[in-house]
């Protein structure tokens, strides 16, 4: 749901980038400006505001990202948007405490933004914290710059601890449940609040006419479902075998067969990559389908397999866990890892069956199981 988005600059190593309808945003507020009488100098503190306000967002972000650098955890990249932002971490923790202190980390960013406005407001100023005038042309008078960023921070804090998971309040509420109920159906029981408090953003969007908050309220409702199925394939990967993805019917090409009956498998459909041995049956390496795929927009019909073999492979056990032969399909680039038992090859697992079988098993309509 993110698209395309464009780097800034880099804070701590860590890039930060805009997507490409933050600019739509700015059109959005001076048109809201212009519609509730503002004067031209007001929408152009407003502009500022929106501008100060997401500097704000991005050192929300940065305190999740900079404390789970602390556990270990680091950061793609953050993403600003219209509807806030998001730090895109490699991985969550495990731990409930780590992940409670990294969902927390946000909100005590904007309560220190707040508590520092506060008191400078408090001790040297007339206004005090609070904005005066008519709140639909409030940027018309200068002095309610900073009270209104007080606000909106204090607003920040109570919005980000709304328990509408993966929110900051929700991730909050899966930690705590995960202490008592573990992982999976802690995820599970806080995208159902997620989801459901998602729908009332989305109605009450709706009947406001904010679409901002009807967007919200969309968003966390497909990335509710999302992160949960993200645990499920996690929780797959972490208890299944590779006796549970096992192909033992597969095609072994021996190494001098021309490459037109390679094709010709390919184009059946059944099978994508190979195993390739020699006249007696030892293995000799794979043929992957990109190098098939190579083969036929050459149109090299003529030459043998051993032009294209892969001799880069790794024989696995039955007893390996589903997660290491993931890793192994994503660090290394395999399509196909033959699979023995006592020196004898049983059969292969390929990249497009293992993620097959963890689509087919992930399924939200085969879990609604919360126990």
């Amino acid at each position: 749901m993110l698209g395309l988005s464009y780097h800034i600059l880099r804070v701590f190593n860590i890039p930060i980038k805009v997507h490409w309808t933050f600019g739509f945003f700015f059109l959005w507020i001076a048109y809201i400006g212009n519609k509730s009488g503002m004067t031209t100098i007001g929408i152009a503190r407003l502009c500022l505001f929106a501008l100060v306000l997401f500097v704000c967002v991005v050192l929300h972000e940065l305190g999740h990202a900079l404390t789970a650098r602390r556990f270990g955890v680091q950061t793609k990249d953050i993403i600003i948007s219209p509807i806030g932002g998001v730090a895109r971490l490699l991985q969550m923790p495990d731990k409930p405490k780590e992940e409670f202190l990294i969902a927390i980390a946000g909100p005590a960013v904007n309560f220190g933004i707040a508590l520092i406005l506060g008191i400078i407001l408090t001790l040297f100023t007339q206004q005090g914290v609070m904005p005066v005038g008519d709140p639909q042309r409030v940027f018309d008078y200068g002095p309610n710059f900073f009270p209104t960023l007080f606000v909106l921070n204090a607003v920040l804090i109570l919005f980000n601890l709304i328990p509408a998971f993966p929110m900051d309040g929700g991730r909050i509420f899966r930690a705590l449940l995960s202490l008592k109920l573990g992982r999976k159906r802690a995820t599970r029981w806080a995208s159902i609040l997620g989801q459901i408090i998602a729908i009332l953003f989305f109605i009450w969007g709706v009947q406001r006419g904010d679409f901002i908050l009807s967007l919200i309220g969309l968003f966390v409702f497909v990335s509710a479902a999302g992160e949960y199925q993200m645990v499920l394939a996690e929780y797959l990967l972490q208890t299944q075998s590779v006796s549970d993805v096992l192909r033992s019917d597969f095609t072994a090409i021996y190494i001098d067969e021309p490459m037109s009956h390679v094709i010709q498998l390919h184009d059946q459909g059944q099978e994508k990559d190979f195993i390739v041995v020699d006249q007696w049956g030892a293995m000799q390496g794979v043929l992957h389908q990109e190098f098939i795929e190579e083969a036929i927009k050459k149109q090299d019909i003529g030459s043998s397999v051993r032009e294209y073999v892969s001799p880069s492979y790794e024989p696995i056990s039955q007893s390996w866990r589903l997660k290491e032969v993931f890793h192994l399909f994503q660090q290394k680039g395999y399509s196909i890892i033959p699979v023995y038992s006592t020196e004898k090859m049983v059969g292969v697992v390929d990249r497009d069956t293992l993620n097959h079988y963890i689509r087919s098993n992930t399924s939200l309509w085969k879990n609604w199981n919360l126990k």
